[in-house]
């Protein structure tokens, strides 16, 4: 049950974690600062949810990655909070936290745990997985490079993106969904 908990607020803070990106770049304003707040939250959120499902998929490998993302994803959004780097640095830095985030739910989403769920919230978390795994891998050497600038962004290292598209767009659906499964409603 509280799993399930857990996994709804993962979807409610990715909601509005994006929520409040868009609105940081149309009005400004803290809410760049609350997106940050946001994505350390996600891994937080992330890491508890492979914690209390250890039992049912994922294993000790899965609890590894994802609390090690957790903890790459709060450096990411404390480095641009701090003004230790800019907004693309710490997004790469967090990207890669959110990659191995990834790599939990790539375990869970092909463990026999997920053979219960419905082809649509297995498929999406599968996607989910897959984009966000690609998406930290390429962004690794943006990290190692020290780019904090798109105008410095080989085109190649564009396939960061699919990490936010499976962090932002795809784990929150799987997470409400999981969630829903796992209460009841």
């Amino acid at each position: 049950m509280a799993a399930g908990w857990v996994a709804i607020a993962l979807a409610v803070v990715s909601v509005a974690s994006i929520a409040s990106l868009i609105v940081f770049f149309a009005a400004g304003g803290p809410f760049g600062l609350i997106n940050d707040a946001g994505n350390a939250i996600i891994g937080a959120l992330g890491a508890a949810l492979a914690i209390l499902l250890v039992g049912q998929a994922g294993g000790w490998p899965g609890i590894i990655a994802a609390v090690i993302g957790a903890a790459v994803a709060a450096c990411g959004s404390w480095l641009v909070m701090s003004g230790a780097t800019g907004f693309v640095l710490a997004g790469f830095v967090s990207t890669i936290g959110f990659g191995l985030l990834g790599i939990w739910l790539a375990l869970v989403a092909w463990s026999p745990t997920a053979d219960d769920w419905s082809n649509v919230l297995r498929g999406v978390a599968r996607v989910a997985a897959v984009a966000m795994v690609v998406g930290g891998v390429a962004a690794v050497p943006a990290a190692l490079m020290r780019i904090d600038s798109y105008d410095a962004l080989p085109g190649w290292l564009w396939l960061f993106s699919l990490g936010w598209i499976g962090t932002y767009l795809l784990l929150p659906i799987w997470a409400f969904g999981l969630g829903r499964r796992l209460i009841g409603f």
